[in-house]
């Protein structure tokens, strides 16, 4: 659990970042939102199949520390 929680707060902390470069650059608040979310309109195939595969090794990871923790106790 806290790996998946870390990966959530690195990706909060950097797009928290990138909102507020784009709105000192000039951006509204909505266009800075917009501006990063376009990343994702222009993924490849290929690009989603890796995000895919990171998050399932993510969650394969919290599936098996999860059971070692109770083997232990």
């Amino acid at each position: 659990m806290k790996i998946l929680g870390v990966s959530f707060f690195l990706l909060a902390a950097c797009l928290i970042i990138s909102v507020t470069m784009d709105m000192l650059q000039g951006f509204s608040f909505y266009g800075a939102v917009q501006n990063n979310l376009s990343a994702f309109k222009l993924t490849t195939f290929s690009e989603w199949l890796m995000l895919f595969l990171f998050a399932l090794f993510l969650i394969r990871e919290m599936i098996v520390l999860y059971k070692s923790g109770k083997k232990d106790a």
